[in-house]
Formats: C-alpha cells, structure tokens, sequence
C-alpha cells in the first residue's frame, strides 16, 4: 500500500531525488492519524540565445524571437508545499492529501489556466490485496513514467515564454513526449507480485486552447468522462509500461475522438541509467494534452514522437544527456508555416552542495521547424539550486 501511494505523488519524490539529501516530511502522529508536511523550492537564472531569423512556425512551444532573453524563474518541478493525513482501520489504509504548486513566479501556469489551479487535492483507499482507489485532482495516469524519468525535473529543459515565465518551464515536454496534466479524476490502480501494476480509470474532459498554434478554442463538451490507464512490469533493472488517455471532444462541427498511447522503458547498467519512450497521438496536442490538438476549424491533428536519455552517476553527482523529437502532421485547414517537427537536446550536471541543497546546470539546444523548412533555434543556459524541507 506504501508503495502506491508513493508512485501517486512520484513527481515531487522523483524531483527530490535529484538532491543530496531529500529531507525527510515532517510527520506527527494524533491517535490513528498520521499527519506529514514537506516541501520543495527551486529557482533558476536562465539565458536564452533567441532566434532573429525572422522565421514564422505557428505553434511553436513558446520560443523566443529578437533580442536574447533570461529570466529567474522555477525550472521544470514547480515550488510546493505537500499536507497530508492518513490512517489505518480494518485493514484498509486512508491518505488524504492536498499539495499547492504555485511555483514562484505570478504568470499563468502551464496546464493550469492560473495559479489558482496549480494544486492537486485527492485521497486514497486500499490495501495491498484489493488494490488502491483514488478521488481528486491529481497529475493523471499518461505518459507520467516517461515525465518522471526528465532529468530536467532537476532543472529546466526547454524554456518557453522567457521574458514572461510560466509557473514552469517545459523540460522535454513537446520534445519528444506529451506532458500528463492535473485531472479530476477517480482511478483504481493494483500491484501484482509478479511486478505487473495495472491502472485505470475516469476523469474530467479537458478544453482544447491554443498557444498561438492556429487552434480550435472552445468547450470540448463532456457527453462521457475521459477514461485513461496504464500497463507496467517492473524488473530487478528496469522496466517497460505503456500508458493510455481517450476522451471525446464534441464541437458543432469535426467532432473527433481524441487519444494517445505511449511506451517507455527503463534499464539500470550498474551506474547508469538508460531511458526511451515514443508517443503516437490523434488531436490530444503535441505538449500539452489538448493545447493547439486541432486546427481552427476543429479538426483532429496527428503527432508523434520519441524520447531517449542517458545518466551517469559519479559519486554523487548526476550527468546526464538527453534528447527529444516531437512531430505533427498538417490537416486540410492548416498552411505550410504550422509547426512540422520540434527537437531538443540537453545536456545537465546536478551536484549537492554542503548536503544541503543541489546545484544544477543545463544547456539546452531547442528548434522548431514549419512544413517550408523554415526554421526557429535557441540555445538556453540555465544555473540554478533546490532543496526540499
């Protein structure tokens, strides 16, 4: 039951285990209930080599262009502040938590339409011989493995908007993979001992939006929730999953069902580590679920894509190598200046410092390329430190 509950809050864990050593929550104990508290804080100064091409790639992920840019600003794990509380009665297990992920900046949040919804607040229920059920709002079941596996959680990967930051940057999300969202959803997940974990479950349909990708923007309708799950078998070195997300999206004219199924495999080799996933997806977006997943009439666009990553530990410190490529295809609507493919690869080296906070720098080339050939490229430079408490 531990360990499910673990892999349900796994991004801010996977983020911590980037440094030294993670603090551990702070836990009191009042009669049956156990209560923790934790938190993590990451800041990163940022320069951006933006492109002076004059080029247009209509739906670009955020790229900068003209004057060269930099920010201070969260890398790709937002700011957070974690409360929970959890008991045990007739063999089943409870754990309420609410976790406010604001970041530290005051610019819209990626995936969060503001602020004020960068949070997630749900609560589980199970045992080891049933199986686990969560309620809430919660990063969702799609493509979370290979999110968790970007060593840029430990730092900031692709930039996007850098003279206005968002709540986070982009690490390689529309690089090669889609990035999973915060759903309101209800899913039933088990964890057999033969290594194989089963996930699924129901959520609340998301809205297309577009961030100047010439998309559809309106409500997508909610005729029935969207359903997404996962597939995984764990091995003594690695392991291999697949995961799903399918909803409909319902407009007065291109209705479509949208989906996306991706793999992703991991493999330990003594000290290093060795990630690849791809992604094949039909109007569900090409970084964020449903952002720019359809052309201004509402027709479903097609996307792919690959993902591959390298690190190496030596002592305790983490490099690593990674890089993506994500690529869309045009519809009837859409004209030659729509984005056709986008590739980044980074380079990273994340060292604790005094045992107290980790210090992390990336270098990242970035490029977007329209169906003319024309092309967009920044390189972006990053330095910035974390701790968790």
């Amino acid at each position: 039951m531990k360990k499910t509950q673990l892999r349900f809050t796994a991004l801010a864990a996977a983020t911590a285990a980037y440094l030294a050593t993670p603090a551990q929550a702070v836990e009191i104990t009042q009669g049956d209930w156990t209560f923790n508290f934790n938190g993590f804080v990451n800041t990163h100064a940022l320069y951006v080599s933006c492109d002076d091409s004059g080029n247009t790639v209509a739906g670009n992920a955020l790229l900068c262009q003209g004057d060269d840019a930099s920010s201070v600003s969260n890398g790709y794990s937002p700011a957070s502040f974690s409360f929970s509380a959890g008991t045990s009665k007739n063999g089943w297990d409870l754990k309420a938590t609410l976790a406010i992920e604001p970041g530290n900046t005051d610019n819209t949040a990626f995936n969060g339409s503001g602020d004020n919804k960068a949070y997630r607040a749900f609560f589980t229920v199970g045992n080891a011989e049933y199986g686990t059920l969560k309620a809430g709002r919660d990063y969702g079941v799609f493509g979370i493995d290979i999110v968790l596996e970007d060593m840029s959680l430990g730092g900031v990967g692709a930039p996007a908007s850098v003279t206005s930051p968002l709540n986070t940057s982009l690490g390689g999300a529309g690089y090669g993979y889609i990035f999973t969202d915060r759903l309101s959803q209800i899913t039933y997940s088990y964890q057999s001992e033969s290594g194989i974990d089963a996930v699924v479950g129901i959520y609340q349909p998301l809205d297309l939006v577009s961030f100047g990708g010439n998309g559809y923007v309106g409500d997508t309708g909610s005729s029935r929730p969207g359903i997404h799950g996962k597939l995984r078998y764990n091995a003594e070195k690695g392991y291999i999953s697949t995961t799903f997300i399918s909803q409909d999206v319902d407009l007065p004219q291109n209705g479509y069902t949208a989906s996306a199924i991706d793999v992703t495999a991991a493999f330990d080799l003594g000290n290093t580590h060795l990630v690849l996933s791809g992604f094949t997806a039909k109007g569900m977006g090409y970084y964020g679920l449903l952002i720019d997943a359809a052309d201004a009439t509402g027709e479903a666009r097609d996307s792919d894509g690959w993902f591959a990553q390298a690190t190496h530990l030596f002592g305790k410190t983490k490099v690593g190598i990674n890089y993506g490529r994500s690529s869309v295809d045009l519809t009837a609507n859409d004209s030659l200046v729509q984005v056709k493919d986008q590739t980044k690869a980074t380079f990273g080296v994340y060292h604790p410092v005094l045992d107290l906070f980790t210090l992390a720098v990336e270098i990242s080339d970035v490029q977007a390329q329209n169906h003319l050939g024309d092309e967009l490229d920044n390189t972006a430079f990053s330095v910035g430190v974390m701790t968790s408490f």
